[in-house]
This record gives structure tokens, C-alpha cells and sequence, in this order.
């Protein structure tokens, strides 16, 4: 089981995928709504190619190493989901355990959405093409904002079968699995806070305020 994947909504678009450009990422894909259909705009073109055809991008997807991240066209910026690559028995054993926490679940051909009380989703995903074979910019921990009165974050321990690293009188809760960990502060609103990659080297904020960090190793 690893985590490897986060998207956003936001107008900044553009902005997002040159800022990625700049830390090594390549552009894989990019969809959108042009004059009514879906179509494909993916590399070679670029952004001048398109720019004045107001495409309305459902998503641009970058690729860097074991990382995998995407984001589409919303009107404000607004953290989605999470993604986490797992075999089928993990696929399995996560599936029953959001069934018995009463989650909704979303099974698709190509990945599973699973919501949370926070209004944002966990995406399982069992296709390893999705990141490179590299073993480079891997996520090692994430920093979440969601606010604790929509439940306690031991849910995600429960539903992933992850540990309970730390609980600090419901200020900051740790879960994690000894390889990777997710660091939930209470707040208002749910929010992908930052990201802690090892394997790469980094210090920095993306355009919708996402603090990213790369070590090169712990």
C-alpha cells in the first residue's frame, strides 16, 4: 500500500502546471470540455496551442517518480482526494472496512472513490502505471486540515488498517503504516496543508498554497 496521489480544483491551472514543470514533473494527460465534447489536448501541445479556445479542463494529470497528481478547473480552489495504490487483497480488506463504517463507495473500472465526513474522497487504485517505475519523489507524509467535530480521524486508521501513531487531545492525530504516514490538524475546513516527499529535494509552496518538502532521505 502506498500514497501517491492528491488532487485539486482551482482556476489557477496554468499556473499549477508550470509550477509543477519547475519541480521536474512531466505532463501525462489533459482533458477538457471544448464546444461541448470531451477531448484530449495532452503533450506535445502546449499551452499557447489552446490557450484562447476556453477549454474547460476536467483534468490535467503530472507524473514525477512515485508521484502521481491532478488537478481540473474549479471555481475556487478546493482540495478532492487522496490517492493510495494497493494491491487486490488490500483493495479488498479496505472495501469491507468501508462497509462497515457505513462509507459511501464508488467502485469504478479504472479506480474506487470512498468519501469521508470531511468532503473529501480516499482514491484506491491498483494500476502501478499510473506512477513511473523510478523509485524517486515518493510522499512520505501528508498534512490534512479537516474539522474534528465531523468525526474523529481514527476513522482513517480504521478504514485504511493503519496505526494510530499519536492523538494530541484532538489538536494533531497521526496514522500511518510504518512506510508512510497522514497527519490530521483540526480545522474548519478540509485541506491538503502539505505534502513530505523523500527521494527528491525541495522547499516550497504550489500555487494553491500547498506546502511541499522534499528530503532526500529521513
Amino acid at each position: 500500500m502506498q500514497l501517491f496521489h492528491y488532487h485539486w480544483w482551482t482556476p489557477q491551472l496554468e499556473e499549477m502546471e508550470n509550477f509543477y514543470k519547475e519541480l521536474g514533473f512531466a505532463t501525462t494527460l489533459r482533458v477538457g470540455n471544448y464546444q461541448g465534447e470531451m477531448q484530449s489536448f495532452n503533450p506535445p501541445l502546449e499551452w499557447d496551442d489552446f490557450r484562447d479556445r476556453e477549454v474547460t479542463f476536467r483534468i490535467i494529470e503530472m507524473v514525477k517518480g512515485q508521484t502521481n497528481i491532478t488537478f481540473g478547473y474549479g471555481k475556487r480552489n478546493r482540495f478532492d482526494h487522496v490517492g493510495i495504490l494497493v494491491d487486490e487483497e488490500e483493495y479488498r480488506e479496505i472495501i469491507h472496512n468501508a462497509e462497515n463504517l457505513n462509507l459511501n463507495i464508488n467502485e469504478g473500472e479504472r479506480r474506487t472513490f470512498i468519501s469521508t465526513p470531511w468532503k473529501f474522497r480516499i482514491e484506491l487504485q491498483t494500476r502501478r502505471e499510473v506512477v513511473e517505475e523510478e523509485e524517486t519523489t515518493i510522499i512520505h507524509t501528508m498534512e490534512l486540515g479537516v474539522a474534528f467535530d465531523k468525526g474523529h480521524p481514527q476513522l482513517l486508521a480504521d478504514l485504511l488498517n493503519l496505526q494510530l501513531l499519536e492523538d494530541d487531545e484532538r489538536n494533531l492525530v497521526k496514522v500511518g503504516n510504518g512506510q508512510w504516514n497522514i497527519n490530521v490538524h483540526s480545522e474548519s475546513h478540509s485541506r491538503l496543508n502539505g505534502v513530505h516527499f523523500i527521494k527528491d529535494t525541495f522547499e516550497c509552496s504550489d500555487p494553491v498554497g500547498t506546502t511541499l518538502v522534499g528530503h532526500h532521505s529521513l
